[in-house]
């Protein structure tokens, strides 16, 4: 028996030593092609950001892809298998608390969170300087009117930061979600712009790898996630400019998601009949005219109703998205967002406008030369629609097509008299309002000042200041309805379209934690929780 089990052992010794040499192989070598091609990879056809800095663009694919990689001290909660957009739940911030007077706020922030690339712990210094660089105006920085409500912030510990604001803030929370100036980068990566803008440094479940100009943005999965290693291991963000391509890449399967320059009717047709789904989040972005009061002709009220009367909205929505892939506008602050009341506008009266510009001494019209419009997104379609219609009472507009940057440039630098804009922010009146028409933020070249307040508006500042501090949710609203009815007034805003977010998927490649249809009053962008994605095959 003894002998036997002797005669055995060096079969056995034998075996065990291959074994060891073919795993020592493998480790040198590599895994075999099979196992590296599970490797899951998330390819996304949408258009190069102009900067992968948060603060620093108010360009959908810009905001888009932040959100993969930084994240603020609240978020948006999830009820309900939806993302709400006026509750808040803790983020990188543990916990927080609120003086008696409703002015400073405590943060106590989660130890232990990293930021990419080595760069260390999340600090309370981190936090107070990403909220100071926007205060401060950083050039380039977008978003500071939204937190000149703070007053101070002061670093308490390395783990704990007071905010101190200037009243009592009915939206704080909100302003502090990881959404556009809530966002929290690392102050020592930040502190050098230039390298930041495309090098950025976060806390989210992805960092940023590689950017090839033109080709694709490349991120990977941050293994020291504090929510846990995402699914997927890399996301490819491709720079595909025209729709058409991103169509075609879908029903191939070399896109799994897409971000269009817009979902119209055509395009719902091809992606259904390919098999695919539309992720439809709203309130979306809204799209709409401003008008600038203070330059002639249009400083004659009378010449901003005879617009309007020219302008067919319903006629401009249904051509751009029929049916339900859009709702008319109500009001120029769109559903979802509190505060939101029904407007009356000028009616499509073409006659009525061909009156009113002879009354304001332009019987036989005008003409505006050199007028510039965006080459992308929805920009060259509603305003070719809108052409058309204003040249019916006379309203000649004679158009220059230019890259997105350039239209941004030059509308902050007012040298268009009317301006075409679509946007999407915190779902509240008060941070919509307060960029939009706050008399702060007018576009002066002469001081640089970059707002967005187009339509040169100083008509609701009072009402601004009040709903800031009013802790009544009742009188809040009403205050908002009143800054609508001023703007019914005085004829400053025409919004045409309320369109939700809505992102092509293939779901056989690609599963959300939410449904395609999230409803009208869902969180703006498709994406806000990318950890939650994951690769099916």
């Amino acid at each position: 028996m003894s002998s036997h089990v002797r005669s055995r052992f060096p079969l056995v010794l034998i075996a065990v030593l291959a074994t060891l040499i073919v795993v020592s192989l493998v480790t040198l070598i590599g895994p075999p092609p099979a196992e590296a091609q599970r490797k899951k990879v998330l390819n996304i056809a949408a258009k190069e950001p102009d900067t992968l800095d948060p603060h620093s663009s108010t360009l959908g694919q810009s905001q888009a892809i932040a959100r993969f990689m930084f994240r603020g001290l609240t978020r948006f909660a999830i009820k309900d298998g939806k993302v709400t957009t006026s509750e808040v739940e803790p983020d990188l911030a543990e916990s927080w608390t609120l003086s008696p007077d409703g002015t400073i706020w405590t943060f106590k922030l989660r130890k232990g969170v990293q930021f990419h690339k080595g760069f260390g712990e999340m600090t309370a210094e981190d936090v107070k300087f990403s909220f100071e660089r926007q205060i401060n105006k950083t050039p380039g920085t977008r978003y500071g009117v939204n937190l000149d409500v703070i007053k101070s912030i002061e670093v308490v510990d390395p783990h704990t930061v007071q905010i101190a604001l200037k009243a009592f803030d009915a939206i704080f929370l909100l302003r502090m979600v990881g959404y556009q100036q809530g966002y929290v980068v690392s102050k020592k990566a930040a502190e050098k712009p230039d390298q930041f803008k495309w090098n950025p440094v976060g806390t989210g479940p992805f960092y940023f790898e590689r950017h090839s100009p033109r080709e694709k943005i490349v991120l990977k999965a941050f293994d020291k996630f504090q929510g846990g290693r995402p699914q997927i291991d890399e996301v490819h963000w491709f720079d595909v400019p025209e729709d058409s391509t991103k169509l075609i890449g879908l029903e191939k399967g070399t896109f799994d998601l897409l971000y269009p320059e817009a979902v119209t009717a055509d395009v719902a047709d091809q992606v259904k009949k390919m098999g695919a789904v539309i992720d439809r989040r709203g309130p979306g972005g809204q799209e709409r005219f401003y008008i600038n009061m203070t330059k002639p002709p249009f400083d004659d009220i009378r010449v901003r109703k005879a617009f309007m009367h020219a302008i067919d909205r319903k006629a401009i929505k249904e051509t751009m998205y029929p049916g339900g892939l859009a709702l008319l506008a109500t009001s120029c602050i769109p559903p979802g967002y509190f505060g939101h009341v029904p407007m009356k506008f000028p009616e499509h009266n073409p006659e009525l406008a061909k009156k009113l510009l002879a009354e304001a001494g332009h019987p036989n019209g005008f003409t505006i030369k050199n007028y510039f419009i965006s080459k992308s997104f929805f920009y060259p379609k509603v305003l070719t629609l809108a052409q058309e219609q204003l040249k019916l009472v006379g309203i000649n507009v004679e158009l220059q097509v230019v890259e997105h940057a350039t239209f941004h440039e030059n509308i902050r630098k007012n040298l268009n008299p009317f301006v075409l804009y679509g946007g999407t922010r915190i779902t509240d009146a008060d941070p919509w309002l307060s960029l939009f028409f706050d008399s702060k933020e007018i576009p002066d070249p002469a001081t640089g000042n970059k707002g967005t307040n187009f339509a040169h508006y100083r008509g609701m500042d009072d009402l601004l200041a009040a709903g800031r501090v009013e802790r009544d949710v009742k009188k809040r609203a009403a205050i908002y309805a009143e800054t609508q009815k001023r703007m019914e007034r005085d004829l400053v805003c025409l919004p045409i379209s309320d369109v939700p977010n809505q992102w092509p998927r293939n779901p056989k490649r690609v599963s959300t934690p939410f449904d395609p249809e999230y409803g009208e009053f869902s969180l703006h962008y498709s994406y806000n929780y990318p950890e939650l994605l994951k690769i099916i095959n």
